[in-house]
């Protein structure tokens, strides 16, 4: 919209554009530039408003100043999308005087009439009066509404958009501190505040591409630009979080925020491509890495047990091949349970083909520890047998040790074993008993000893 209101019917174009002074029969403009250029690039003019001699009037408590057109200019007022620019021609020191004043520093606007003149006042909210006189033909009341509602609504919009910047600026603090739901609350509020602006900026103008709608767009895309790290910083703590389960072998755990975080990256991704942020290939990048870790991260729990089941069968020593075993079942069990429940097969292994490999590994640990408590028993009815009661008690603890172990294997994995390990425990306690009743004697074997050993004196040579 442009409406202009000159004293001698000069087009819109020519006091935007023109310049120069006038002579007896034609009316001048401004000296230095045109007023087209003292707009800013996107800057609108809703009025404009010119006289020739009386220029702009500042008033304040320091005194007031005039500043009129020099010979053949004029003053214009421009009404525009952003503020009441002031400009006359010739008026200052060394050429054309200007003056703007914002929206949001006005805080009064009225007409004044007379027999010869109209005018508009403007109050700014430091105390200082500009007045702009018109002859009485000139319309100046729809100049002066439009400046009034603008004024109402670019400071209660800029008052919306200073607490949403406020926000946003703990959201940035939040960030930092890891907090996210800080974070996201910050973010939540800042958007309630734009809201408020949104719903008062059609109070001016309906038109988005007006400076007031322009200044609520920066605020917006910072708003979605926060929204979006949010995001990306939600999606780093899922990773990092996730790492932790899979070094715990917490798989399912892992898997879950692995998928988290690509949520996360996804709806940052979201954003970025809405609004075209320059970030949306690095995020891209993150989101695919994540579903590459993901796909090792499948393959993890049997690639674990399979590689703790070569290292069991890398070793002769029976103990550690026990071990080995023990810790490669346990992997395979861990893979084999994975899955269920779940209608998504997302870890790598048959369900039959685990099985199978568990029960394999069950029965070489049973055997393995029934070979070790074998061992052990039979060390220690060697050490009964020579008087070493105490060394024979050891050996068979150990036996039974071992016996328990397979037993705690064979009670889940191969039932079938049970009775006969359990006859073997209780075997074992038995030749205890024993060897402690020899200790209790205090029976000690010490071989053949020469006469006149001190140990014989005494005793009969029958």
């Amino acid at each position: 919209m442009l409406a202009s209101q000159d004293e001698n019917a000069i087009d819109d174009e020519e006091l935007l554009t023109g310049t120069g002074s006038g002579g007896v029969f034609a009316s001048g403009y401004l000296r230095d530039r045109p007023l087209i250029e003292y707009l800013g690039e996107s800057e609108r003019v809703a009025f404009l408003l010119s006289n020739e001699k009386k220029g702009v009037r500042r008033e304040a408590d320091d005194g007031a100043t005039a500043y009129t057109p020099g010979d053949g200019y004029r003053a214009i007022l421009a009404v525009t999308d952003t503020r009441v620019l002031f400009v006359v021609g010739d008026g200052g020191a060394d050429g054309d005087k200007s003056v703007a004043v914002p929206y949001t520093e006005i805080e009064d606007v009225k007409t004044r009439g007379g027999m010869l003149r109209n005018g508009l006042d403007v109050w700014t909210t430091e105390g200082v009066r500009w007045r702009f006189a018109l002859r009485r033909s000139v319309d100046v009341e729809p100049a002066a509404e439009y400046v009034e509602r603008a004024a109402v609504v670019w400071s209660r919009v800029e008052s919306q958009l200073s607490h949403a910047n406020r926000h946003l600026a703990d959201v940035a603090s939040h960030l930092e501190e890891r907090d996210h739901e800080a974070a996201r609350d910050a973010a939540g509020t800042a958007r309630d505040h734009l809201e408020v602006a949104q719903r008062k900026a059609p109070e001016l103008t309906t038109d988005r591409t007006d400076a007031v709608w322009e200044r609520i767009h920066r605020a917006e895309r910072r708003l979605d630009a926060a929204v979006m790290d949010v995001h990306v910083s939600r999606a780093e703590a899922h990773e990092t979080t996730a790492s932790d389960h899979w070094r715990q072998e917490r798989y399912d755990d892992a898997y879950e925020t692995y998928l988290q975080a690509r949520s996360q990256y996804e709806r940052a991704l979201d954003v970025a491509r809405e609004h075209d942020f320059p970030e949306q290939t690095e995020i891209r990048e993150s989101a695919d890495a994540v579903t590459r870790t993901l796909d090792r991260l499948s393959k993890s729990p049997l690639g674990r047990a399979e590689t703790a089941y070569e290292r069991a069968r890398e070793v002769d020593d029976p103990k550690v091949t026990a071990e080995r075993l023990e810790r490669a079942l346990e992997r395979y069990q861990t893979a084999l349970v994975l899955d269920w429940g779940s209608d998504d097969s997302r870890f790598a292994g048959d369900s039959d083909e685990l099985r199978e490999r568990v029960e394999t590994i069950a029965g070489q640990v049973v055997t393995t520890r029934r070979s070790l408590a074998d061992r052990h028993r039979v060390a220690g009815d060697h050490c009964l047998a020579t008087n070493r009661p105490d060394a024979a008690i050891a050996a068979y603890e150990d036996a039974r040790a071992e016996i328990e172990a397979a037993l705690a294997v064979a009670s889940e994995l191969k039932p079938g074993l049970t009775p006969e390990l359990e006859a073997a425990r209780d075997a074992l306690g038995d030749r205890i008993e024993a060897a402690e009743s020899a200790a209790a004697d205090g029976f000690e074997f010490v071989g053949d000893m020469s006469d006149g050993d001190r140990r014989t004196r005494g005793l009969s040579n029958d």
